[in-house]
């Protein structure tokens, strides 16, 4: 079976996308993990920039019946979204609240500036961020519009992980140990991407910069409420602490942790 993660970038689509392989290895599935000639030896992740029908048949060529979980912040292509609607191929779409995004992507770009990195280094101010958002926002609507794709916002992902798990599990057609899944993501060094874990983040935003995201993007809000009840109560628990968002050093550990399954 071939199950695709797709997310748009910053809204814990690595999360999903690790919780969706725990699940089937909880069901004892174990999946496989791609090397040549799709990704290096060394990758921690089944990514691709892009998916297509094409791709797709390669890989169920090489895995032999065998489950994999592949991720992509890129649009279905080809035949992909028909594949997923008729049930030869599962996938699930993760959304944030885009001023969440926006403040996400200038922390990795602070980080890659600070390393001399490229990717996200062009991102500087908010105004920064809304042509990329714009453009993945189409790529979202895209696997959203897709029947049978399931839909995960950041703060079910982050602050609802059981019934997340549960919908997975459901949608594969398994039963699994919920809190046995979890346990594996209790400490947050294996959590890949993991940037600064603070529930209802747009509060650190300014209103004035707020309020072109609410107009910019009021389609969306209206039909995804964002909010959530453990995410405002997170929220509040976390009013009194100072959060700093995660290091080029510690993404480099998290990678080696995942490589290493430690």
């Amino acid at each position: 079976m071939i199950y695709i993660c797709y997310g748009i970038t910053k809204s814990a689509s690595t999360f999903l996308y690790q919780l969706t392989e725990e699940v089937f290895r909880a069901a004892g599935r174990p999946v496989a993990r791609l090397g040549k000639p799709f990704r290096k030896l060394d990758s921690v992740e089944n990514y691709f920039n892009f998916i297509d029908h094409e791709l797709l048949e390669e890989i169920e060529r090489h895995i032999d019946g065998a489950d994999v979980v592949l991720k992509t912040h890129g649009p279905p292509r080809g035949d992909v979204a028909a594949l997923v609607t008729v049930g030869r191929v599962l996938a699930s779409a993760s959304i944030r609240d885009p001023r969440e995004i926006a403040l996400s992507m200038l922390d990795h770009g602070t980080r890659s500036r600070r390393w001399r990195n490229k990717p996200f280094s062009e991102f500087v101010t908010v105004a920064d961020t809304l042509n990329s958002l714009d453009i993945q926002l189409g790529c979202f609507r895209e696997w959203a519009a897709a029947e049978k794709v399931a839909i995960f916002n950041y703060n079910e992902v982050c602050y609802d992980s059981g019934a997340v798990v549960r919908a997975i599990a459901s949608q594969i057609g398994v039963s699994v140990d919920v809190d046995g899944v979890l346990e594996k993501f209790r400490d947050k060094g294996v959590i890949g991407q993991f940037s600064k874990g603070k529930a209802l983040r747009y509060s650190e935003m300014s209103e004035a910069d707020q309020a072109t995201f609410l107009e910019r993007y009021a389609e969306l809000y209206a039909a995804h409420a964002f909010d959530t009840e453990k995410a405002r109560r997170v929220a509040a628990e976390q009013s009194s602490l100072e959060m700093r968002a995660s290091g080029e050093l510690a993404q480099h550990i998290t990678n080696l942790r995942r490589r290493l399954r430690i």
